[in-house]
C-alpha cells in the first residue's frame, strides 16, 4: 500500500534525520479514582484492532516506503506498568516526570516498531498516569480526538460488563492513501503543477 503524501513527507524527514523523536506525539493523562487496568488494556487493544493505522509500520522496498498493516498487535499493560507507590510524594512526582520525558523522547523505528506505545505509572490506589505515545505518521490532532472519544466509550462499556457499540468503519486510512494517489495524476496533477509553476515562476 503506498503512503499518503503527508506520510511520505514524514517518512522522508525520518530518513533525513534518523533516530529523532521530533515527530513523536506524547500524551499523558493523570487519572483519579479507581482504575480497571484490564478494561484499559482491553479498550486500547480494541482500538488497535479497529483502526489499521495503529498497527501499521513503514518498511522500505527498493528505496520506496510502503504501508504494512500488521495482522495483530497487542498491548500488555502488565509489561509496561511502573509501580511508584513505595516512593515519597516528591520522589514519585520527579520519577513520573522523568519517565514521561524519557518516553516522549524515545524515537520509533518506522520500518519495524509498533508506532504506538503505552505506559502506566501507578502513584496510588486511586491515582495513575497513563502515557500514550504515537508517531505523527499514524496520528494527528484530529485522529487523537477520535482515539480518546472512542477509548472513553469502550472503557466505560467494559467496566459495565457490556460490549462496546461503535459504528463500523467504512474506510481505513490506507483506503484514503490509495484514493489520494489515484486522484492526483493525469489532468488533476497537470492542473496542480501548472498552478505552482506559474506561482513560482522567476524565483
Amino acid at each position: 500500500i503506498p503512503l499518503s503524501f503527508a506520510q511520505s513527507r514524514l517518512w522522508f524527514l525520518d530518513q533525513l534525520l534518523p533516530g529523532t523523536a521530533l515527530y513523536n506525539v506524547p500524551i499523558g493523562l493523570r487519572l483519579k479514582g479507581p482504575l480497571d487496568r484490564i478494561a484499559v488494556e482491553g479498550a486500547i487493544n480494541t482500538l488497535i484492532e479497529r483502526h489499521e493505522s495503529l498497527r501499521t509500520i513503514f518498511p522500505s522496498r527498493a528505496g520506496e516506503a510502503c504501508q504494512e498493516i500488521l495482522p495483530r498487535l497487542k498491548i500488555r499493560l502488565k509489561e509496561c506498568s511502573f509501580d511508584l507507590t513505595s516512593l515519597g510524594k516528591e520522589e514519585q512526582e520527579s520519577t513520573a516526570q522523568s519517565l514521561a520525558q524519557q518516553e516522549a523522547i524515545t524515537p520509533f523505528k518506522l520500518s519495524t516498531d509498533p508506532l504506538i506505545r503505552v505506559k502506566l505509572l501507578i502513584l496510588g490506589k486511586e491515582e495513575q498516569i497513563l502515557l500514550i505515545t504515537l508517531h505523527h505518521i499514524i496520528s494527528d490532532g484530529w485522529s487523537m480526538n477520535v482515539f480518546f472519544k472512542e477509548f472513553s466509550l469502550v472503557y466505560n462499556a467494559y467496566i459495565e460488563g457490556k460490549e462496546p457499540s461503535l459504528s463500523p468503519l467504512l474506510i481505513q486510512y490506507a483506503d484514503f492513501a490509495l484514493w489520494q494517489r489515484e486522484w492526483l495524476q493525469g489532468e488533476v496533477l497537470e492542473q496542480q503543477l501548472s498552478y505552482w509553476k506559474q506561482q513560482l515562476a522567476g524565483i
